[in-house]
């Protein structure tokens, strides 16, 4: 592969100073318009590429920031990306990407090794194995090391730093009222984040709305299990149990309910009601269509961004905690 030419092979063609060049190339008022354009055709002659890295930690900033995901099969987590991306294109950042697949040891290692000069800072949601380790040291040594972070979805009360959070608990608590009034008297959940903050932030709300309509909460309308057992684990609840009603607390639960309940011949929401997550440009085509509770996904992407980028720019202000609503879609599941 042919090297690209350098400032300094630059200016030895043109016998100017390698400031000269770095000015023309910055269009300095300092430069002559005919020096400019001499330096701007050589350089697009020899296709030269300035070291955007090099002069950004010359500058002390890397103008990048890491994206860390748990995951990317996740529709939420792919509408905060494209919320992200629209929100970084108005800034001169660039972003880095790291997916974890739900590993704290990957989840780790990407933060402490892009903590080490690569990025500015960090937007984050914490892998389901970090949450069970109960292990943050890579995220405060980050912060320490004057690395901020803005944790969202799967945030850690103990760490002090920028989140951004939906209102899940809110969330399914209307959701279940909303069940509750239309006459739905024995209602489960589907869940395969049961092990993280998110998930039990959710069944905390299920459980709010059927307290308030004093139903005692049952333990067996409570339905979890991974993301490869939790459409067996609905099939084997249904043997036993007649709810009325179904509520995904994340897409697989949603729909691995709503195909188990399909799959015993219920009549949907007649005889068995279904909302929960999933992807907002699918839940209108699915048979029937899906009532759905939307996050939000693109709008907290953008807002992650606003709030990193003043935290880079305002290292000291005090931290903010931003909750954003989620809207509940009702479609013909309900």
């Amino acid at each position: 592969m042919k090297k690209s030419i350098t400032l300094k092979e630059l200016s030895k063609i043109l016998g100017v100073s390698i400031s000269t060049i770095s000015k023309a190339l910055n269009d300095s008022p300092e430069i002559s318009h005919d020096t400019k354009t001499k330096v701007k055709e050589l350089a697009a002659l020899h296709k030269y590429q300035p070291n955007v890295l090099a002069r950004n930690l010359k500058s002390g900033t890397t103008k990048t920031i890491a994206v860390v995901l748990p995951t990317v099969q996740n529709n939420f987590f792919t509408e905060v990306l494209l919320g992200i991306e629209t929100e970084i294109e108005k800034t001169d950042y660039n972003i880095i990407i790291s997916i974890t697949n739900e590993s704290f040891k990957k989840e780790s290692k990407s933060v402490n090794n892009l903590s080490n000069g690569i990025v500015d800072g960090f937007i984050i949601s914490t892998s389901e194995e970090t949450q069970i380790e109960e292990d943050f040291n890579h995220l405060t040594s980050a912060i320490d090391n004057n690395k901020p972070i803005v944790m969202f979805d799967r945030v850690i009360k103990t760490i002090e730093c920028d989140k951004v959070l939906e209102d899940n608990r809110e969330a399914v608590y209307k959701a279940t009222k909303y069940l509750l009034e239309s006459g739905k008297k024995h209602i489960a959940i589907s869940s395969t984040i049961n092990n993280i903050t998110v998930g039990k932030s959710r069944t905390n709300g299920y459980k709010k709305a059927l307290e308030e309509f004093g139903i005692t909460v049952n333990e067996a309308d409570i339905v979890t299990g991974s993301q490869e057992s939790i459409k067996n684990e609905v099939s084997k609840y249904l043997i036993n149990n007649k709810p009325d009603a179904f509520i995904g607390l994340d897409e697989d639960g949603t729909l691995s309910a709503l195909k188990a309940v399909k799959e015993k011949n219920y009549k949907i929401p007649e005889e068995v009601a279904v909302i929960g997550y999933a992807n907002q440009n699918i839940a209108p085509h699915l048979t029937p269509e899906l009532t759905t509770i939307d996050q939000n996904g693109i709008e907290i992407g953008k807002t992650i961004v606003r709030l990193l980028i003043n935290r880079l720019k305002n290292p000291t202000k005090p931290f903010e905690k931003v909750v954003l609503p989620s809207i509940l879609c009702k479609r013909l599941s309900s």
